[in-house]
């Protein structure tokens, strides 16, 4: 009787060590599979955030390029602006004459 106690607790404890390991590497799976799915969102997170970083950088690029090219827009309508205005004098001082001269 106590053989048979004996053999039975054994064969329990076995059976409970294969069902223990079992669980454990069910576990392990499941463990593998969450990291594989979050290493995978966050490869692709980091793939947005370099491209949307690259993006920017290419938008400052441009507006660097677009506000150096007004700046040299600028600085020439200044000038026109200053001919326009040396022109407005030397047209009133022909109109002026020409009263004078009629």
């Amino acid at each position: 009787m106590l053989d048979e106690m004996a053999v039975q607790l054994m064969q329990e404890k076995s059976d409970h060590k294969e069902a223990l390991s079992d669980l454990k590497l069910q576990h392990e799976k499941e463990v593998l599979g969450v990291r594989a799915r979050y290493e995978k969102e966050l490869r692709g997170l980091h793939e947005d955030k370099n491209r949307s970083e690259e993006e920017i950088r290419q938008q400052l690029r441009e507006e660097k390029a677009r506000s150096k090219a007004l700046e040299g827009l600028q600085q020439r309508v200044e000038e026109l602006q200053a001919q326009v205005l040396s022109m407005e004098g030397t047209k009133g001082w022909f109109e002026r004459r020409l009263k004078e001269a009629e």
